[in-house]
C-alpha cells in the first residue's frame, strides 16, 4: 500500500516507542541535531527534548483508544481517514482568543539548544513527532532540508494537508510571511487563496488537482502574493505528494502533501530582467536566424543558445554539444575548421570568423557564418570563448545571383547599382563602375531626390520597372533604366544604360526618315494635283473654244471637269488622312456608332469600281480609346485593301463588320477581294517602312502605326493572307464595356428630301459654295438665305425670319462652326443642324452633328440631307 516515509518529511522528525525511545529518524533531524544516525536510534527521548513530559505521550488516544492508524519499522506512515493530528498544544488562528502552543529546547550534540515547536500524531503505540523551528534558538547549519544556511531565515514556513479532509495545518512561520501573528494556524485551504491573484489562484488549484487525482508526486511552483499588510512577495512552494487508502471509505486513495513555502523575492527580482533579457535575446535570434554559443577552454565544456540548436536542426533535449560531436555537423573535408579556430584563439587570445556548410540530420545543407570572440583575465589569459553561428543560406543565394549579375555587365559593361531600404550603397565591389566617381547612382544620373523616390516607390510596388528614352534634364542626357526590387532582401537593384549618343542619331535617322517620307508623299501629291488641274484647265478651254464657235453641246466638257475635280478631292482626303496627327486624350465612345457617322468617308475614299458593305452586330459598347485615332485605322486598313484589289486590275469588294466574341470582346473585321498577303510577308507587314506595293504606292508607315496604336492602347490586331473573298482579313480587337441602346443624340432631320417651303440658313466665308447650296435647294422648293462672315449672320439672325434648318461651315476666318451654331441656337433652340467642313480638327471630334467632307457635288448634298 502506498505510504508516507519519514524521510520525505521536510522538516525534523522522529518516531517515539512505547518507552520513550527513539526508534526512526528522518535527515532533517540528523542534520539539526548534530547526531548521527544510530547515536539517535534508542535514544530516551528526554535526551535530545530534556523538557519531554514523561507521563503522558503527545497526541495519544488513552489507554484503550481507537487506533488511528498503524506504522512500520522503517518509520513509513499508512494513515487513514480517522487519522488524528494533535499539537501539544492548540495554536491560536487568526481572531481567535486561545493559548499559544508549547515549545521545547531541542539540545543538539555539541551543546546548542534550539527551540522548536512540537506537533504529534499516535500511530500503532508509536508517536510520530514533527519539529517545527523557531527563531529564538539561533538556528544551526543544519535545518530541515529545504531551509535556508541564513541563521535568520532556519526556521521554514511549513504546511500539511490531507486531502480527504477540510483543514490545512499552517506553521507559525507559514502565518508570519503571510502578514499575520508569528503562531501556527489550522484552517480551510482557500484562507490564503485571497493573498494570491485569480491566475495564480487558477494556478495553484491546477497544481493541486494533479497532486490529488496521483498524476504528480511533487508540486513546485513560485507565484507572486499580497500578505496582510498589502505587501508584494514572491514566494517558491514546494510539497511532496503520496497516496494511500482511507480507511474510513475503504478502497478509496486518500493524498497527502507535506510543503514548505519559502520567500524568494530576492531572487525573483534578480532572475526576472535576466528572463527579459533573455526573451528579446530568443527574438533577436530568430530573427537574425542566428544563435549564440560559449566555449570553456579549462573544462571544454561548449554552451549552445536555442538558436544554435535551430540552426543545426536538433531539439535541445536530444543533444549535448561538445567540440567534437559538433564537427561531425559539418562537411567532411572542414570537420576539423572549428576545433582549429578554437586553439588558435585559445593560443593567441584573438576572435576569429569563417564561413563553412554544416548537414543537418535531416540531409538539408545550410551555409553559415561563423564569429568568435575571446574573453580574458586581468593576467590576459582567455577564460572563455564567446560568438555567434549565423544562417547565411538565403543571404548566399541572393549574393550568387548577384555576383552573375554583375558578370554579365561586367561583359556589357552596363552599370548596376545595389542600394538598400536605407539608400545606402551595397555590394559596391560587385558593380562594374567600382570606385569611380561614377560609383554613385547620383553621379552617374542627373535626377532629383524627388524623381529617385517616385521611382523607387514605384518599383517597390511593382517589384521592377523599366524606362526606355528616359531624361530628367531636357534630353541633354537619355537612359535605358531597369530597376528590380528584392523584398527579401531589401535590395534595389539599378541596372542603367546612358544611350544618349545611340538615341541623338535614330532621332536624327528618324527625323531624316520622316523628311523623305514627307518629300515622296508631297511629291505624289504634287503629282496628282498637276494632273487633275492639267485635265480640268484642259477641259474649261475646250468649253470657250466651243462656246467662241457657237457649239451648244457641251455636257461632255463639263462632266469632265466633275472628275477631275472628284480625283482632285481624293487626293487631298489622302493628304488630310496623312497630315493629321494623333490626338492625346483616351476616352470612352461608340465604336459602332462611331463608324456609322462616318459611312460617307470611307465611301467618298473609294472608287466606284470597289463596293463596300457594312454589317453591324446588334450590340451597343463602349471601348477605352483614342477616338481620333480610331476611324483613322479603319481608313487605313480600307485603303490598304483598295490598293491590293487595284493590284488585281479589276474593280473589288470591301466588308466591314462588327461582332462581339464569346469572350465579350469587340471585333472589327475587315475583309476584301485583292491579292491578299504573301505567307512569307505575314511576319513582316506590322514593320516600319516595309511595303509590298508597286515602287511610289506604298511608305511601309500606314500599318505599322495602325499595330502601335492598338498595342499602345491594350488593343489586338490580327491578319490572314486569305479569306474567303479571296484577300486578306484583318481582325481589330478590343476591351469593350457592354452598355444598354442609348437614344442617338441626333435625330433625323427630315424623311427623304422633302424641304419644300423650308427656310434655310447658310453660313460659308466661300461665297461660291454659299450660292451653290442656296441655288440647289430653292430648285428643291426650299427658301434660302446665306451669309458669309459673322457680322452678316448676325444681321440675318436679328432680322425677325424664323429658320427651319442652319447649314454652316466649321472653319472660317471670323468665328467657327461651333460658335454659329451657338449663336443661331440661342436664337432658335430647336432648329436642324447641318455642317461642311474641308478638314476637322481635333477639337471638333466630339461635334455632335453630322459633317458633309468638302468638296461635294449635289448628289453627296442631298445623300447627306436625306440622312
Amino acid at each position: 500500500m502506498p505510504s508516507l516515509a519519514l524521510k520525505d518529511i521536510p522538516l525534523p522528525a522522529f518516531v517515539l516507542g512505547s518507552a520513550f525511545d527513539i526508534v526512526s529518524v528522518n535527515d532533517a533531524l540528523v542534520a539539526l541535531s548534530g547526531y548521527r544516525d544510530h547515536e539517535l536510534l534508542g535514544m530516551a527521548v528526554q535526551v535530545l527534548l530534556p523538557a519531554y513530559p514523561e507521563h503522558k505521550l503527545p497526541g495519544a488516544a488513552g489507554t484503550g483508544g481507537t487506533r488511528e492508524g498503524s506504522g512500520d519499522e522503517n518509520g513509513s506512515i499508512k494513515r487513514s481517514g480517522n487519522s488524528r493530528e494533535k499539537p501539544l498544544q492548540h495554536s491560536r488562528a487568526p481572531g481567535e482568543e486561545k493559548a499559544g502552543p508549547a515549545h521545547l529546547a531541542l539540545l543538539a550534540k555539541d551543546g546548542q539548544k534550539h527551540l522548536m515547536e512540537l506537533r504529534a500524531q499516535t500511530i500503532d503505540s508509536q508517536v510520530f513527532v514533527f519539529l517545527t523551528p523557531r527563531g529564538g534558538g539561533g538556528g544551526g547549519g543544519g535545518g530541515a532540508a529545504l531551509a535556508d544556511n541564513n541563521p535568520q531565515e532556519s526556521e521554514q514556513a511549513y504546511w500539511e494537508w490531507q486531502g480527504d479532509k477540510e483543514e490545512v495545518y499552517y506553521s507559525s512561520r507559514f502565518m508570519a510571511l503571510l502578514g499575520y501573528e508569528n503562531r501556527a494556524f489550522s484552517g480551510p485551504v482557500s484562507f490564503w487563496e485571497k493573498h494570491i491573484n485569480k491566475a495564480d489562484v487558477s494556478l495553484f488549484n491546477q497544481q493541486l488537482a494533479q497532486a490529488t487525482s496521483g498524476k504528480r508526486t511533487k508540486v513546485n511552483f513560485s507565484l507572486k502574493l499580497v500578505d496582510n499588510s498589502g505587501q508584494e512577495k514572491w514566494v517558491n512552494i514546494q510539497a511532496k505528494v503520496r497516496q494511500s487508502q482511507s480507511r474510513q471509505n475503504k478502497g478509496q486513495q486518500v493524498c497527502h502533501l507535506v510543503g514548505m513555502m519559502k520567500d524568494v523575492s530576492k531572487t525573483q527580482f534578480l532572475l526576472s530582467p535576466g528572463q527579459e533579457q533573455e526573451r528579446y535575446l530568443g527574438l533577436v535570434e530568430h530573427l537574425s536566424i542566428c544563435g549564440h554559443w560559449r566555449f570553456s577552454p579549462d573544462d571544454e565544456k561548449f554552451f549552445w543558445s536555442s538558436g544554435v540548436f535551430k540552426i543545426f536542426g536538433i531539439r535541445p533535449s536530444n543533444y549535448r554539444p561538445s567540440i567534437e560531436e559538433s564537427a561531425h555537423f559539418f562537411v567532411p573535408s572542414q570537420r576539423e575548421l572549428l576545433k582549429k579556430h578554437l586553439l588558435t584563439a585559445v593560443s593567441s587570445a584573438k576572435g576569429f570568423y569563417f564561413k563553412t556548410c554544416i548537414k543537418r540530420p535531416s540531409g538539408q545543407k545550410v551555409k553559415i557564418e561563423t564569429i568568435g570572440e575571446v574573453e580574458l583575465d586581468q593576467q590576459g589569459k582567455v577564460i572563455s570563448i564567446f560568438g555567434l553561428f549565423r544562417d547565411i543560406t538565403r543571404t548566399e543565394e541572393v549574393f550568387e545571383k548577384l555576383k552573375l549579375l554583375a558578370m554579365v555587365n561586367y561583359t556589357i559593361k552596363v552599370p548596376i547599382f545595389f542600394i538598400d531600404d536605407n539608400d545606402n550603397v551595397v555590394y559596391q565591389d560587385l558593380s562594374p563602375q567600382g570606385d569611380s566617381e561614377k560609383s554613385t547612382l547620383f553621379n552617374y544620373i542627373n535626377f532629383s531626390i524627388t524623381d529617385y523616390l517616385a521611382l523607387k516607390k514605384t518599383t517597390k510596388l511593382k517589384g521592377q520597372i523599366k524606362r526606355n528614352h528616359i531624361s530628367f534634364d531636357k534630353f541633354n542626357s537619355v537612359f535605358n533604366l531597369c530597376v528590380t526590387y528584392e523584398a527579401q532582401e531589401g535590395i534595389y537593384i539599378w541596372i542603367v544604360e546612358n544611350v544618349t549618343d545611340n538615341f541623338r542619331k535614330e532621332q536624327q535617322q528618324i527625323i531624316s526618315n520622316r523628311l523623305a517620307l514627307l518629300g515622296n508623299t508631297f511629291g505624289n501629291v504634287s503629282h496628282d494635283i498637276n494632273n487633275v488641274l492639267g485635265v480640268a484647265l484642259g477641259a474649261i478651254e475646250m468649253l470657250e473654244l466651243k462656246y467662241a464657235q457657237g457649239e451648244r453641246e457641251i455636257s461632255g466638257y463639263i462632266d469632265r471637269v466633275k472628275n477631275a475635280i472628284d480625283k482632285g478631292k481624293s487626293v487631298t482626303e489622302r493628304l488630310l488622312a496623312f497630315t493629321r496627327k494623333p490626338p492625346v486624350k483616351v476616352v470612352e465612345f461608340d465604336p459602332i456608332r462611331e463608324i456609322k457617322e462616318n459611312k460617307y468617308l470611307f465611301k467618298q475614299l473609294l472608287p466606284s469600281s470597289i463596293e463596300l458593305s457594312f454589317a453591324f452586330a446588334p450590340v451597343h459598347c463602349l471601348i477605352h480609346f483614342p477616338q481620333g485615332e480610331f476611324i483613322n485605322i479603319l481608313l487605313n486598313i480600307v485603303l490598304n485593301a483598295q490598293d491590293a484589289i487595284k493590284e488585281t486590275g479589276e474593280g473589288g469588294q470591301i466588308e466591314l463588320s462588327v461582332v462581339l466574341n464569346q469572350e465579350k470582346h469587340l471585333e472589327i473585321h475587315v475583309k476584301d477581294s485583292g491579292t491578299g498577303i504573301a505567307p512569307e510577308n505575314i511576319s513582316r507587314i506590322f514593320d516600319p517602312f516595309f511595303s509590298s506595293k508597286s515602287i511610289n504606292k506604298g511608305n511601309g508607315i500606314g500599318l505599322a502605326n495602325v499595330y502601335s496604336t492598338m498595342y499602345k492602347h491594350n488593343g489586338q490586331i490580327q491578319v490572314q493572307g486569305k479569306c474567303e473573298l479571296g484577300g486578306a482579313h484583318f481582325t481589330l480587337i478590343f476591351n469593350c464595356q457592354l452598355e444598354e441602346e442609348q437614344v442617338q443624340e441626333y435625330a433625323a432631320l427630315l424623311p427623304g428630301l422633302n424641304i419644300k417651303d423650308k427656310n434655310v440658313l447658310i453660313l460659308d466665308d466661300e461665297v461660291s459654295i454659299s450660292e451653290f447650296i442656296a441655288l440647289y435647294l430653292e430648285s428643291e422648293g426650299a427658301f434660302t438665305t446665306y451669309a458669309n462672315n459673322k457680322e452678316d449672320l448676325l444681321a440675318h439672325l436679328a432680322s425677325g425670319q424664323d429658320y427651319d434648318i442652319f447649314i454652316t461651315d466649321m472653319i472660317m476666318p471670323d468665328l467657327s462652326g461651333r460658335e454659329a451654331v451657338n449663336l443661331v441656337k440661342a436664337k432658335f433652340p430647336e432648329i436642324k443642324i447641318y455642317s461642311i467642313s474641308g478638314y476637322i480638327t481635333h477639337e471638333d471630334r466630339k461635334w455632335q452633328y453630322p459633317v458633309l467632307r468638302k468638296p461635294f457635288n449635289s448628289k453627296e448634298l442631298a445623300d447627306f440631307l436625306m440622312r
